[in-house]
C-alpha cells in the first residue's frame, strides 16, 4: 500500500488525507468493493485527476465516462462496455467489443456479468464524472447504478464525481446511500505549492516562490480554480520579468518587480475566466464599444416606418449590381438558364458592400422600395418628402447635376448602420445584398 501512495503522491501534490481514503477503500483486489462512492467538492480540486491515477496504478479493469458527453443511457452503457470489455476477446465472441448494443439496464447488467466472466478476479469499477447530468436522464436510472454489485452479483463499485453535495440527489422513492468523500478547496499554501510545479526552466526556485506569493496575493481572495489561476500565471510572468532582463534591477529586488507587475496583476484580474490578456480585452472592448456606437446613432434617427424602407432601397440600389434587380427583388421571375461564367484564376473579385456606394437614378430606389415593402403604397408626395429630408440629414447625397428629370443619389450609411434600421422594421438587408447570395 505504501509503495503505491508513494508513487501516487510524487504525481499528485497536497491530497495526501483522501489518497489514503480512497486506497483503503479501493486498495485490496482480493476483498469485495464498496457498492458506490460519491465524491463530491468545488470545481477543479483534483476528483478526476487522483480517481484516474488511482485506478491506473491498480490496474483494475475501470471506465471513466463524462456524464455531458452522453446524451442518452444508450450511449451511455454502450461506451462502458466497450471501455471494460477486454481487449484480446476473439473476434467470434458474441459479446465482442464494438458489437455490444445495450437498450435498457436490465440488458447492461447481463453484458456485465458476460465481462466479468472473462476475468473473475479482477474488479471492476466504473466512473461517472459531472454526474449532476444524471439527474436529468431517468429517475430510475441513478437508484440503479448505485445497487449495481448487489443487481449484478459482479464485484463492481461505482464512483459519481460531483461538484454539488450529495442532497441534491435524493428522490422520494429513496436509494441505497454511497460512502462520501470531501474533497476540500486548496488552502493557499497548497496552491502555490501546486503552482511551482509549473515553474519555468531557467530561473532559481525563490525567484518564481517570490512571484508566486505576489500572484496570489491579489488573485486568491477572488478565484480558487487551479486551472485558470495555472493559466494567468502563466501569462503575468512575462510581464513579471521584464525588468529582470532589461538590466533594471535583479530577481532579488522584489520591491521594484512588485511595482512593475502590481497594476497589471490587478487589471488582469478582470478578464480572470475569459482567458485572455489585458491587451486582448480591450481590443475587444473597442470594437463592442465601435458595435454599441453604431447602434445608438442609428437609433438615434427617428425615422418613419416608410422612410427606413426607403433608406434600405437606397442602400440596396448603392451596393448591388443593376442587372442583378431582376432576380433579387422579383417575386414571381422567370427561370432564367444559368450560363457557365469564365472567371480568371488568382484573380480575386472585389466585394461591392467594400468599393464603396455607386449612384443610382431616383426610378430605381423607388422600384426597389416598391419590391421589398410586403404592403402596396401610394408613392405619393407625403412619401417623396423624405428623400430631401434623408438628404439632410446625411443619409444619402444627391450627385451630378441636379437635373430634375432624372435625379442621382448615393447612400452614405455604412452596412451595419442598415442592417441595423432593418431590424427595427424586420427586414433583413444581408438576404437582398449580391454579395451575400452570389
Amino acid at each position: 500500500m505504501e509503495k503505491h501512495l508513494n508513487q501516487l503522491k510524487t504525481k499528485i501534490v497536497c491530497r495526501d488525507t483522501v489518497l489514503r481514503e480512497l486506497f483503503s477503500l479501493l486498495g485490496a483486489p482480493e476483498e469485495p468493493l464498496p457498492h458506490s462512492i460519491f465524491i463530491y467538492g468545488h470545481i477543479a480540486t483534483g476528483k478526476s485527476l487522483v480517481m484516474e491515477s488511482l485506478l491506473q496504478c491498480l490496474k483494475y479493469n475501470y471506465s471513466v465516462i463524462n456524464c455531458i458527453e452522453h446524451s442518452n443511457t444508450r450511449h451511455m452503457f454502450d461506451y462502458i462496455l466497450q471501455e471494460l470489455t477486454p481487449q484480446n476477446l476473439n473476434e467470434n465472441d458474441i459479446d465482442s467489443k464494438g458489437k455490444r448494443k445495450c437498450d435498457n439496464v436490465m440488458d447492461f447488467i447481463d453484458d456485465l456479468r458476460s465481462i466479468s466472466s472473462k476475468n473473475p478476479d479482477n474488479p471492476m469499477i466504473i466512473v461517472f464524472d459531472k454526474c449532476d447530468r444524471l439527474r436529468d436522464m431517468d429517475m430510475n436510472l441513478l437508484p440503479a447504478l448505485l445497487r449495481l454489485r448487489e443487481l449484478s452479483g459482479v464485484n463492481v463499485c461505482t464512483v459519481f464525481l460531483s461538484d454539488i453535495i450529495w442532497e441534491k440527489y435524493r428522490v422520494k422513492m429513496g436509494m441505497l446511500e454511497p460512502i462520501r468523500i470531501h474533497f476540500p478547496q486548496y488552502t493557499k499554501d497548497e496552491m502555490q505549492q501546486i503552482l511551482f510545479t509549473y515553474k519555468p526552466e531557467g530561473y532559481s526556485d525563490g525567484f518564481y516562490q517570490n512571484y508566486l506569493n505576489l500572484f496570489l496575493s491579489v488573485f486568491f481572495r477572488f478565484c480558487r480554480d487551479i486551472n485558470e489561476l495555472r493559466y494567468m500565471a502563466q501569462i503575468n510572468f512575462s510581464k513579471y520579468i521584464e525588468p529582470v532582463k532589461s538590466g533594471q534591477c535583479d530577481e532579488s529586488d522584489v520591491t521594484v518587480l512588485w511595482r512593475n507587475i502590481s497594476n497589471v496583476l490587478k487589471s488582469n484580474l478582470e478578464v480572470i475566466y475569459l482567458r485572455v490578456s489585458t491587451e486582448d480585452f480591450r481590443e475587444r472592448t473597442e470594437l463592442s464599444q465601435q458595435i454599441e456606437s453604431t447602434t445608438k446613432l442609428a437609433l438615434s434617427f427617428e425615422l418613419p416606418f416608410y422612410a427606413k424602407f426607403m433608406l434600405i432601397a437606397a442602400y440596396l440600389a448603392s451596393y448591388n449590381p443593376a442587372k442583378e434587380d431582376k432576380r433579387l427583388f422579383m417575386k414571381a421571375s422567370t427561370k432564367t438558364k444559368k450560363r457557365k461564367r469564365t472567371i480568371p484564376m488568382n484573380k480575386p473579385i472585389p466585394m461591392n458592400t467594400h468599393v464603396g456606394p455607386r449612384t443610382f437614378p431616383l426610378d430605381r430606389m423607388l422600384a426597389i422600395f416598391c419590391a421589398i415593402i410586403e404592403e402596396k403604397v401610394d408613392l405619393n408626395a407625403n412619401l417623396l418628402a423624405q428623400i430631401p429630408t434623408m438628404c439632410q440629414l446625411g443619409l444619402l447625397a444627391m450627385v451630378g447635376d441636379n437635373s430634375l428629370d432624372e435625379p442621382k443619389f448615393r447612400c452614405c450609411v455604412n452596412l451595419d448602420f442598415v442592417v441595423i434600421i432593418g431590424k427595427t422594421v424586420g427586414f433583413s438587408v444581408r438576404n437582398y445584398l449580391y454579395d451575400f447570395i452570389h
